[in-house]
């Protein structure tokens, strides 16, 4: 559990920055292929809302788990 702890973080800041990256250079340059861009931009940022849900969830799963680990223990 201890490896993948940021994974969620480095996804979610990766597919962000592709996204904002492709939305931006879609809306300030508007060319034949600025539809494409649009979406593709909108799909990374979906994809970046996705990682950050994911490592919201992990991180209350851990929590969830150290508790209980506790309450076994203690």
């Amino acid at each position: 559990m201890r490896k993948d702890r940021f994974v969620s973080l480095l996804l979610f800041v990766i597919f962000s920055a592709v996204g904002i990256y492709l939305l931006h250079d879609s809306l300030s340059d508007p060319g034949h292929n600025a539809e494409s861009g649009v979406l593709a931009g909108a799909l990374f940022s979906a994809f970046a809302l996705a990682a950050m849900s994911w490592g919201v969830r992990q991180h209350f799963m851990n929590k969830a788990l150290r508790r209980h680990l506790r309450r076994r223990h203690s």
